[in-house]
């Protein structure tokens, strides 16, 4: 059922997931990014920040060549503030329910490619 309780899935979820994702997307093509960025799993992950019912976003760009090793895509460097900005402010404002948008920016190791 829905808004039973923000750690379990449930469509509700899915639907902010993907919502947050075609975001992500459409900004990352907007900015030409598609290529020079390997990899960027969209998160949906159970803390509000005080929001009732609220869940937050995570951004993992990632760059490598072999996936064996790698590093984060740094905002400024690798990805344009601009970018960055577009991407938090329209995900909070179109997404229901989204209290956080947040970058991961660790390098490979320790993490994986996919966010743990």
């Amino acid at each position: 059922e829905e808004g039973l309780a923000v750690g379990l899935l449930n469509s509700g979820g899915v639907e902010q997931l993907r919502e947050a994702d075609a975001i992500v997307t459409e900004v990352l093509t907007k900015y030409d990014l598609l290529r020079s960025l390997a990899q960027v799993p969209v998160v949906l992950f159970p803390v509000g920040f005080g929001k009732t019912d609220g869940r937050s976003i995570g951004i993992r760009a990632f760059i490598t060549r072999d996936f064996m090793t790698g590093s984060p895509a740094l905002p400024g460097r690798d990805i344009p503030f601009e970018a960055l900005d577009e991407l938090q402010s329209r995900i909070l404002s179109q997404v229901p329910g989204i209290a956080r948008v947040a970058l991961d920016i660790t390098s490979k190791p320790p993490a994986t490619t996919e966010w743990e």
